[in-house]
């Protein structure tokens, strides 16, 4: 049996993953990048693992069955590195508006079997003993099924698996166009080489609709080169931190976690209006000011603390804030996958991406998220984000 020939676009955590599960089950891949490894929404993300507040059920399904695809895979890794830290989230409020929508998203969770559980604040000092929480604090929910990942060693994971299956990665290039015919498709490299084979996957986050246009369709996708927080968000990199902490918190004011070596990596969601990725933000200006004025009033032992780096991190989101995986032309030789969330998703969609593409298999779980729905359209035509979770907006 001739093995497919697959090409697949964009070397970020779900290029990887699917380039990955495609070449473990026998198909030749070749991976053509704009950059390096990681340079888009891979290397710039919150990172963090969960299906919190995650709407409508099935995108909720989908979120859960890609935090189990992490735990398997992390479990099963054949070298020592740890990339997913399940480490568990400690969410809390201080606004009675806030809190009775916490609350009602915690009910919703705990009736879909979503791990939950109450902490009091004394408790949660003891686990972080540099912590400070408001007196008037909701109360603390903990979501301990809940992780992030460290998103380099994740892609070293997966780009070392796909190699040693054979993928050959092409960058820096750019595919300038895309042709499909009957019996194949073919791409037009920025080299002046043309590459042909059986199928394309397109896994470009947040250029999908560029790449779209190339096969004559539009796509609706968020403008991630806006500035408004539907588009990005600041991340801000601290130095070293004597904070003992290694989980997640979503908090009042600003959300954080370990980012290693005891740096931070720390949100600031209230003010992602402001965070325009045309200009790199000036750690000693105002959001730099915010972070660490909060950061203060959030742990002990940080007066001295830095930010080393803010990054404006754009999201790869469809118009309608949910995933589109699947075929979108009539030979059903080019497939998309666009989606938020990435980070959790990208594992198990590799999977299920390879399924379908080699055994004519869709799982169900993406029975809601063909992409027809957006061809042909745009963002005027999608004007509610039913998915846009904050504080964290993951």
């Amino acid at each position: 049996m001739n093995r497919p020939s697959i090409a697949v676009i964009g070397a970020g955590v779900i290029g990887l993953s699917i380039a990955r599960s495609l070449s473990s089950s026998g198909a030749q891949v070749t991976i053509f990048e704009r950059h390096r490894i990681g340079s888009g929404t891979s290397s710039s993300t919150f990172a963090w693992v969960n299906s919190n507040g995650k709407s409508p059920a099935s995108y909720h399904d989908l979120n859960l069955a890609g935090m189990r695809e992490h735990e398997e895979l992390q479990r099963t890794s054949p070298s020592e590195a740890r990339w997913y830290m399940q480490t568990g989230t400690y969410e809390w409020t201080t606004k009675p508006e806030a809190a009775e929508r916490l609350q009602t998203r915690v009910q919703r969770l705990v009736d879909a079997g979503y791990p939950v559980v109450k902490v009091t604040a004394d408790e949660l000092r003891t686990r972080i003993p540099e912590l400070r929480v408001h007196p008037r604090s909701s109360e603390i929910v903990h979501f301990p099924s809940e992780g992030y990942v460290i998103p380099s060693v994740l892609l070293a994971r997966l780009w070392s698996e796909a190699r040693s299956n054979g993928v050959e990665l092409r960058a820096p290039v750019d595919v300038l166009d895309i042709i499909e015919e009957a019996a194949g498709v073919s791409l037009e490299l920025s080299t002046g080489e043309t590459w042909r084979g059986d199928y394309v996957v397109s896994a470009v986050g947040r250029w999908s609709e560029s790449v779209m246009k190339t096969l004559g369709k539009q796509f609706a996708m968020i403008d991630p080169d806006q500035p408004n927080k539907f588009a990005c968000g600041f991340l801000g990199y601290t130095d070293p931190q004597y904070v003992q902490l290694t989980s997640n918190l979503i908090t009042p004011e600003m959300n954080v976690r370990p980012d290693g070596g005891g740096r931070l990596l720390l949100q600031t969601p209230d003010l992602d209006h402001r965070a325009d990725p045309a200009y790199q933000a000036d750690t000693s200006a105002l959001i730099g000011q915010q972070m660490l004025e909060r950061l203060h009033r959030l742990f002990d032992n940080t007066s001295g603390a830095r930010i080393d780096q803010i990054k404006v991190g754009q999201r790869a989101r469809p118009a309608d804030g949910l995933p589109a995986v699947g075929f979108v032309t009539d030979a059903a030789r080019v497939y998309v996958v666009a989606t938020h969330s990435g980070i959790t998703l990208a594992p198990l969609l590799g999977r299920l991406v390879s399924g379908e593409l080699l055994e004519g298999t869709r799982s169900p779980l993406l029975d809601d998220y063909a992409p027809d729905r957006l061809i042909g359209k745009t963002v005027k035509d999608f004007p509610k984000f039913a998915t846009l979770h904050f504080p964290a907006a993951q």
